[in-house]
């Protein structure tokens, strides 16, 4: 009699945890925003449950009051826990900013599916402060039909679109169209730059060892316009090779 009594309070206990997981609220979600992010992101006024909810999405940034970026929608697909991974479709709905897409996450392992996503290239300094030297305007578009970043590799391309491009550091604006182009292959990543049109040509390649996070990456700047309006911005490049042009050589 006693045995059975604790087999059947194991299994009262089991089947409550699965009722308390099944049942969480939303704001689990939002503890798991702030957590990732570091403080950067949080939900506010979060909605639903924590596997099909939604929220305020606002960006948090040292320099600035808080920004609220849009309404967010998430839900998490279950069946991947059979494969030891969680799946979130995603969207956010917001003034200037619009994302659409599947975030996988698996033991050390990350992917991004059916990403769409635009948003003001201001937010680069959000979550790259260096950038705020230049301090970047435009618009940022950035696609992956499937991206997945390990410890050890990479698969899968995404592609950065930087239109209307512009900086504080120059009067020409916009500078002009730009895409990045980055090509998971295993152990290494190769980045691509071009310029699709502007005043201000931008190209070069690059590599991106993923193990031990060294990259490398050389190209040009070169002026097709406004050669005089583009000088200060051309001088944070490297040395002039003739003709207005600079060489870009990054290594870290």
């Amino acid at each position: 009699m006693k045995r059975q009594w604790l087999r059947y309070s194991a299994l009262g206990i089991v089947l409550y945890l699965v009722f308390l997981i099944v049942t969480a609220p939303a704001v689990w979600m939002a503890w798991v925003a702030v957590r990732f992010s570091r403080g950067v992101v949080s939900l506010n006024q979060p909605e639903g449950t924590l596997w099909h909810g939604r929220g305020d999405l606002v960006i948090h940034d040292a320099s600035s009051p808080p920004k609220r970026l849009g309404r967010i929608r998430w839900t998490v697909n279950p069946l991947w826990f059979i494969a030891g991974q969680i799946q979130m479709h995603t969207t956010v709905n917001g003034p200037g900013t619009d994302v659409d897409g599947d975030l996988r996450l698996g033991y050390r392992q990350i992917t991004l599916a059916g990403l769409s996503a635009s948003f003001p290239a201001q937010l680069i300094t959000v979550f790259y402060s260096p950038a705020t030297l230049f301090n970047p305007s435009g618009r940022v578009h950035v696609s992956a039909k499937q991206f997945t970043l390990n410890s050890t590799s990479a698969r899968g391309n995404t592609v950065i679109q930087w239109e209307s491009a512009a900086s504080s550091l120059s009067s020409v604006q916009p500078l002009g169209n730009y895409r990045l182009s980055l090509d998971g292959r295993g152990k290494i990543a190769t980045v691509q730059l071009e310029t699709l049109n502007g005043d201000l040509a931008l190209s070069g390649r690059g590599q991106w060892q993923v193990t031990s996070g060294q990259f490398q990456f050389n190209g040009v700047a070169k002026p097709l316009a406004h050669a005089t309006e583009l000088g200060p911005l051309l001088q944070l490049f490297g040395p002039d090779t003739g003709g207005g042009q600079r060489l870009i050589a990054v290594t870290s």
